[in-house]
């Protein structure tokens, strides 16, 4: 008898852990990444690290982006954002720089009754401008309405279509003048900026997969100096992205950039 009951707890014991590797292995953690811009004349030359911490829960609790320096090996950190969490929520991001403990710039989240995000307060001490943004969703059409004000008087407003968990039409309004508008389309795998777990102040972890190809217009108010056209990839056996590059429009003096992606 004893050892049969010996046998099931072994064999529990198994199942247990085989349910436990087999979860570690379906949900990685994005450890950190790198960015390298292409160089005229000399070619992807690294230039950021961004790197994540998790708590037991597997809660994003901070990331820390550093730059490189001029050995291309070595970095040093730069700014640092630290995170808090009520009923399983992100309620708060702290932001502060290198070496100091005064925070330049915090985010404070309000959320619906179903768990989407009604809010976001950015409170930024060092440009000395404040804002918030304000969520409308129609979950007849999958439309959002994001309504950006700021504390010096300016405003725009970001509407976006939403289909399979992405983003895949959008525009950029400022009162009646129209600013941009973009169509978007998207692999099949799963993007680990979304799986960070929260919604970021300008919007780039909402899609569920990664972008293909972007068709951005740009009619007035501003003028960005890269514009990206399109993206390739090179996944791991989990079908996460490991290397993405970047390709831009022609006409500027960058025509490609590349994340690395490290997983835990």
């Amino acid at each position: 008898m004893k050892k049969v009951a010996s046998s099931i707890i072994i064999l529990a014991s198994t199942v247990l852990v085989g349910c436990h590797d087999e979860e570690i292995l379906s949900t990685p953690k994005l450890d950190y990444y790198t960015e390298s811009y292409e160089i005229p004349n000399v070619g992807l030359t690294p230039q950021s690290k961004v790197a994540y911490e998790y708590n037991m829960d597997g809660q994003l609790t901070k990331y820390t982006v550093f730059s490189f320096n001029s050995d291309m090996q070595s970095t040093t950190e730069q700014r640092y954002f630290i995170f808090s969490y009520t009923n399983g929520q992100v309620d708060g991001i702290k932001g502060f720089l290198a070496n100091s403990s005064d925070v330049y710039v915090e985010y404070a989240y309000q959320y619906l009754t179903n768990s989407k995000v009604s809010k976001i307060i950015e409170k930024n001490n060092g440009a000395g401008v404040n804002s918030e943004a304000n969520f409308i969703y129609d979950l007849s059409t999958n439309v959002v309405k994001v309504s950006y004000t700021y504390s010096n008087g300016s405003a725009f407003e970001y509407e976006f279509n939403y289909a399979n968990d992405n983003i895949i039409t959008d525009k950029t309004t400022r009162g009646d003048e129209l600013c941009s508008n973009g169509e978007y389309t998207y692999d099949q795998h799963k993007n680990p900026f979304n799986e960070l777990g929260y919604v970021d102040y300008t919007l780039t972890t909402l899609s569920t997969n990664n972008k293909l190809r972007e068709s951005v217009n740009y009619v007035a108010c501003s003028f960005p100096t890269l514009v990206p056209e399109s993206y390739s990839y090179e996944y791991n056996d989990r079908g996460y992205p490991t290397t993405v590059t970047t390709h831009y429009k022609s006409g500027g003096s960058l025509h490609s950039s590349q994340k690395k992606f490290f997983y835990k």
